[in-house]
């Protein structure tokens, strides 16, 4: 709320004096004011305005409807609930005070009414009312604003290798008689390349909506099975590098202390959640960086660090990057996606009784280091 004088106060007490007495202390302090005898008549005014009042003051002791049922409607109306509400109290009320804080009242005041008291603590829970809706309006136009990138990233993505298929068809379909066998072939290529990413995007919105749900753990485990992680790890590079939009040949090296380590789990997430972690080394891997992977058993688990030689992160970034929806710098690095692929990983690591972690140093790189529990043939008897 901007000011006192745009307030406006609804006042409930069944003393005809009292409500002429406060109503010609608030006009003449700027405010504008709702009287009303009793709740019932409260309800009936709260229902008729066209704006809810910016605070409300009542009395517990009325015919009707006391302050305690009046109270408890408003609460349990989603459009009133965030109004400040003052009860006003006789002196020797003490179990009323005690029952109505035990409601949820944001204060009381005692009569006889001190004038200076009373404007003190309506300007103080106006003030405070305030601020929160300025709060709430704030993190209401940032939600807006993720929700519009959000939807232009997604549609983006969904549109991209739609319209590419669709020109290559149309192309291919007017001019195929006429093309060089080359030409057909570059033409097929991108068709491929745009399939790739749709049936990609697809995968991860399934997967996604999975996790989210609960279901992601229960189909894991259902599919659960022993696989020796290696294989995981190779399906992963081929995936990663069909999927990699650029430096798809960047240097990759695999080196295995325990090749024959086996964990119990779903190998096709597994492959996906780690084809999700080379995907992202790839797009931030210089032309001549080269991308590490290393597998050795400690401690009976199974450890993979995936290692790039990328730009980095900062620990303001890297503690941003399990967020759904989140890219680092997307513009800059001209990435693809919709920056669900980390969340993702890590759902399907965490769903094997695994981890997942990131380390990363500015203009030196960024380390993906994955644990999984070794499955051990004892475990199945």
């Amino acid at each position: 709320m901007a000011s006192d004088q745009a307030a406006t106060i609804l006042f409930v007490d069944d003393n005809p004096a009292l409500l002429r007495s406060v109503e010609r202390l608030l006009l003449m302090e700027g405010f504008n004011v709702v009287l009303a005898s009793n709740g019932e008549e409260a309800l009936e005014k709260l229902e008729a305005a066209a704006k809810s009042p910016d605070l409300i003051i009542s009395d517990i002791s009325m015919p009707k409807m006391d302050g305690f049922e009046f109270f408890e409607v408003v609460r349990d109306r989603r459009e009133w609930f965030d109004i400040p509400f003052l009860f006003l109290t006789a002196r020797d009320q003490i179990d009323d005070l005690r029952r109505g804080y035990s409601l949820g009242a944001d204060d009381y005041m005692v009569k006889p009414l001190d004038h200076e008291r009373l404007l003190l603590i309506i300007r103080s829970k106006l003030k405070r009312r305030g601020e929160m809706l300025g709060h709430i309006e704030g993190q209401q136009r940032a939600l807006d604003d993720a929700k519009r990138e959000l939807s232009m990233m997604v549609s983006h993505e969904l549109r991209t290798p739609l319209v590419s298929i669709t020109m290559v068809t149309d192309i291919l379909t007017r001019e195929i008689n006429k093309m060089e066998p080359e030409q057909v072939k570059d033409m097929l290529q991108t068709m491929q390349s745009g399939s790739v990413r749709l049936t990609r995007l697809v995968e991860q919105m399934v997967m996604f909506v999975q996790y989210q749900s609960g279901a992601l753990g229960d189909a894991i485990r259902a599919h659960a099975r022993p696989n020796i992680i290696r294989n995981a790890v190779i399906g992963a590079i081929d995936r990663a590098r069909q999927h990699s939009y650029r430096q798809r040949e960047v240097p990759l090296r695999f080196d295995e202390s325990d090749p024959d380590a086996q964990v119990s789990g779903d190998l096709m997430s597994l492959t996906h959640a780690f084809s999700e972690l080379l995907s992202n080394a790839m797009a931030f891997s210089p032309p001549d960086g080269e991308i590490v992977i290393t597998q050795w058993v400690a401690d009976d688990m199974v450890w993979i660090t995936i290692t790039d030689q990328g730009p980095g992160m900062s620990e303001d970034e890297l503690a941003t990057v399990f967020q759904p929806f989140h890219q680092v710098n997307r513009k800059q690095y001209e990435q693809q996606g919709v920056g669900i692929g980390l969340v993702l990983a890590k759902g399907v690591f965490e769903a094997h009784d695994g981890l997942l972690e990131l380390r990363s140093v500015v203009d030196r790189g960024t380390q993906a280091i994955v644990g999984l529990p070794v499955w051990d043939e004892a475990d199945d008897e």
